[in-house]
């Protein structure tokens, strides 16, 4: 239970810290993406100046009667060794700076004779150059003060390799940061249950004490009720209702201090379980003849379709004393809400996969849909008057469940209100 509790704290602070983690690392990283873009599109934007600013020079330079615009040829000093550029003049006379990407050049040189504009912000393209993909930022652009229009590229393929490695690094950081967070929320789940636990262990303590000084004082009260009922008839009829009732309260809560009893030795586990081959079908033959005399006083007919044979899948390992207990406790709610002139059947059967299977049905008044999940639940009752009213503690299909998990077995209920219930117990085979 405790285990089960810490693994579900691990789960939800543990996705808690990746959710913080993982919006923090990506960012990161779309502000890396953001910042190299900029400085592409503006290294894109300086590329587009300089072109502009070496025609300006040129042309006050010819204002200054130094040399004359010679718009055949154009000096590209100015450019870096990861910047092409080429340019179709007004005359369509096409220029290509000397560059070392051969592909490129003639990509743009393709697309000058087509005159394919390319937007002015720049676009990917993508590549293969000397047999490696590249990665360039390409753009268009006319030259206003000269005339002529030139495509340009940049190689980026440097940033998209950074990038590259930038993700990788994040994604394995990510990976490690995720496994330590959730280490640590597991530490810490543990660190928090250790008080949980004390209080448990106490009231686990405290409920075994105090139902233990229970036991004597309830004993002593129902022998004394017993003898009461040996001269009942000498009684006034007021008495003897009340001898009636003191009677029904003392059984209801010697049930229920062996119930606190049952549940606080299962939360313990102090004592070991002693695990015998048991013959199912035999303990639901002795079952029903000990809870027929409890169906015969309210007028309910109880079935039992269970042969008795000894085959090999009629056989469960497990504690005689808590199946017993199992199946008197799932019989013993059937009859109790189910009224009288119903029906209570027992059938033995074994499952698709030969799992000894045992079904407990009734015609009685059924659980609603929405309460199926929360029946096997500690003090939990659907109908909390009538539970009372019958003498039900909320107790009973919890200790089932216990006894369940502990023989690592199944059980499914199927119900609808007005009509009964079904339990199909499968347990593991002998």
């Amino acid at each position: 239970m405790f285990e089960r509790t810490r693994k579900q704290l691990t789960i939800f602070f543990g996705s808690i810290l990746g959710v913080v983690i993982i919006l923090i690392t990506a960012f990161f990283y779309l502000l890396l993406q953001k910042t190299l873009q900029h400085n592409e599109i503006q290294k894109l934007d300086d590329l587009k100046n300089k072109m502009a600013q070496q025609w300006e020079h040129r042309v006050e330079e010819q204002a200054k009667g130094i040399r004359q615009v010679d718009r055949k040829n154009v000096e590209w000093i100015f450019l870096l060794s990861d910047e092409l550029i080429v340019w179709v003049s007004p005359d369509q006379k096409t220029q290509i700076s000397p560059s070392r990407y051969t592909s490129m050049s003639n990509q743009l040189l393709n697309w000058s004779q087509r005159y394919e504009m390319k937007r002015e912000k720049g676009e990917r393209f993508y590549i293969d150059e000397s047999g490696k993909r590249q990665t360039f930022l390409v753009s268009s652009q006319i030259l206003n003060d000269v005339g002529g229009v030139y495509w340009m590229a940049i190689d980026i393929s440097s940033n998209e390799a950074l990038l590259r490695t930038i993700r990788l690094i994040l994604m394995l950081s990510t990976v490690v940061l995720l496994s330590i967070a959730i280490w640590l929320a597991y530490f810490f789940a543990g660190k928090a249950m250790v008080p949980i636990k004390k209080s448990y262990a106490r009231q686990v303590e405290f409920t075994t004490n105090a139902s233990h000084e229970l036991r004597t004082p309830l004993s002593v009260i129902h022998s004394s009720v017993e003898l009461l009922e040996e001269c009942k008839d000498t009684l006034p009829e007021f008495e003897q209702h009340i001898l009636d009732s003191l009677q029904d309260e003392v059984k209801r809560m010697i049930r229920l201090v062996e119930s606190l009893l049952t549940l606080a030795r299962s939360d313990s586990k102090s004592l070991p379980i002693k695990m015998d081959k048991i013959n199912i079908v035999q303990v639901s033959h002795q079952m029903y003849q000990a809870i027929q005399p409890l169906a015969l006083a309210k007028g309910i007919i109880l079935k039992l379709d269970a042969p008795v044979i000894e085959h090999e899948l009629t056989f469960i390992h497990g504690n005689l004393d808590q199946i017993k207990q199992l199946v008197y406790i799932l019989l013993d709610n059937a009859i109790k809400y189910t009224p009288p002139g119903g029906q209570v059947t027992i059938t033995y059967l074994t499952s698709q996969d030969d799992r000894p299977t045992l079904q407990i049905a009734d015609s009685g008044i059924g659980i609603p849909k929405e309460e199926l999940a929360r029946i096997f639940e500690r003090f939990y009752r659907v109908d909390k008057a009538r539970s009372r009213e019958l003498g039900g503690a909320g107790l009973g299909l919890s200790i089932a469940a216990d006894i369940l998990t502990s023989h690592s077995a199944y059980i499914h209920v199927t119900s609808e209100e007005g009509k009964g219930s079904l339990f199909e117990i499968e347990f593991q085979p002998e």
